[in-house]
């Protein structure tokens, strides 16, 4: 009888065995990002997704804003938000130790789009941003919540260099 037992025992955790490895082998389809951003002061480099996925979340990511250009609209603007603070999805936590003159770089459908820190501005945190930007230049703008004020937000306009 101990045998029988013994071997029932084997089977079944045979049969576990065989359902670990179908979930671990199940494979599923990632998005690729669309875009990477890059900011070497602070040796960030984060992807973003395109605006319609589901994944273009500030939950789990920088997130490109719905009204926002891609980098290859000219006189557009890129916007990106992403939090700050010491959690796991505090992407722009370094954010606050950029200064103007600084600069990034988002790689984009095979083109580098260099842009250079032209102004740094705080606004109130009410769940809207206004932007001061020379519409006549293609920019990037980056925002996030304000270092250690939970009352503003800090807004970065980056304005375009170069494409390689």
């Amino acid at each position: 009888a101990k045998a029988i037992e013994a071997k029932k025992q084997e089977e079944l955790k045979k049969e576990e065995e065989k359902k670990e490895e179908k979930t671990t082998t199940t494979t599923t389809d990632y998005e690729t990002y669309v875009g990477i951003l890059e900011i070497p002061k602070i040796n960030f480099s984060k992807g973003f997704y395109r605006k319609e996925s589901s994944l273009n979340n500030v939950k789990f990511n920088i997130k490109i804003l719905d009204s926002s250009n891609y980098p290859n609209e000219e006189k557009g603007n890129t916007i990106i938000i992403g939090h700050s603070g010491n959690y796991s999805n505090s992407y722009f936590a370094l954010l606050y130790q950029l200064e103007v003159g600084d600069t990034a770089t988002i790689t984009y459908e095979n083109k580098k789009y260099h842009y250079k820190i032209v102004n740094i501005y705080d606004d109130t945190k009410d769940g809207t941003v206004t932007i001061y930007r020379d519409e006549s230049k293609t920019c990037l703008t980056l925002i996030t919540c304000t270092k250690d004020d939970e009352t503003k937000q800090t807004i970065y306009i980056l304005e375009l260099e170069n494409v390689e």
